[in-house]
């Protein structure tokens, strides 16, 4: 992959692998930043959804550089993108970021786990073991905030390079639309960061289901829905009305819009009102629509000039 693009009409370059990538590129970097931000405003709170969240984050991270190395065809000289940044490369950049959020995500969540190894071993053992093993780990655990605080850059910057990697491929209309019609504002990295993070947080809930009272959390993602609707109206609005149309519509309309935006918006807000725990399906949904949203973004793209 790069940013030339020449495909034809109707050819489709980018495929599945390449739009479960971006997927879950995405989920990585909402899901640190869930987990990361709690981490450091939240005054040892919420110790399931950081640790859900650190989980997550290297588990898709690493899913989806193996499905992009396999992808690229050429799985053994992957290393060379690593080693060789081009900073007039968009996917050059990208890479770079993203094997720095990589590091960074695993680094975080092997903090994460040996804190609560240390808690878990305490609850087993007498006073003065749980001090030394506090001890032995303390120096360590001094990096956990400065991890996080770092991660959290580089989480926004995996989450929207995926965006900013379609939108540099310039003869491409749909992957090169601009925000509000401002030519240096690409409109695909602020879409994307704003589904990552909504999905990242979707599947952080998800693995931490029935941890603790997740009210703050609903409201966050019934505010990133509503704006994830926001910009996809101003999407179809700054497009050609073909791109929403032929096979890839019903993925659009059903896919992202009522299964991933419309139907859990309904649930969170009849559930904040009501009192009523719909995370796992409302999570689950979101989740779906992020992918969907990926697979018409990557594919409409390629079928129409």
């Amino acid at each position: 992959m790069d940013v030339t693009w020449g495909a034809s009409v109707n050819e489709v370059a980018w495929g599945g692998m390449i739009a479960i990538y971006l997927f879950l590129a995405g989920i990585a970097g909402g899901a640190f930043l869930t987990a990361s931000l709690t981490d450091l405003f939240s005054k040892n709170k919420f110790h399931s959804i950081i640790r859900s969240g650190a989980y997550v984050a290297p588990a898709t991270i690493i899913i989806g550089l193996l499905l992009l190395v396999v992808d690229l065809g050429r799985p053994f000289t992957f290393w060379k993108l690593l080693l060789n940044v081009n900073f007039g490369s968009v996917m050059s950049i990208g890479v770079f970021i993203i094997s720095i959020f990589s590091a960074l995500s695993v680094a975080y969540a092997y903090l994460i786990w040996s804190s609560a190894s240390v808690k878990n071993r305490a609850k087993l053992t007498s006073a003065n073991s749980e001090a030394a093993a506090a001890s032995s780990t303390q120096g360590i655990q001094a990096l956990r905030k400065p991890v996080a605080a770092v991660g959290v850059l580089f989480s926004i910057g995996t989450a929207t390079y995926t965006g900013f990697l379609l939108s540099a491929i310039t003869t491409n209309n749909f992957w090169h639309t601009s925000f509000l019609g401002i030519e240096s504002i690409p409109f695909l990295p602020i879409l994307f960061l704003v589904s990552a993070v909504s999905t990242g947080l979707a599947a952080t809930l998800i693995g931490a289901l029935n941890c603790c009272d997740v009210t703050t959390y609903k409201k966050v993602d019934i505010a990133l829905i509503i704006l994830e609707i926001v910009l996809l109206s101003i999407l179809y609005l700054s497009v050609k009305p073909i791109f929403f149309t032929g096979s890839m519509a019903s993925l659009f309309w059903l896919g992202v819009v009522a299964v991933g935006l419309i139907i859990p918006l309904i649930l969170s807000v009849y559930s904040l009102i009501k009192h009523h725990n719909f995370v796992a399906p409302v999570c689950t949904m979101v989740v779906i629509g992020g992918l969907c949203l990926r697979y018409f973004v990557v594919y409409t793209g390629q079928m129409f000039k």
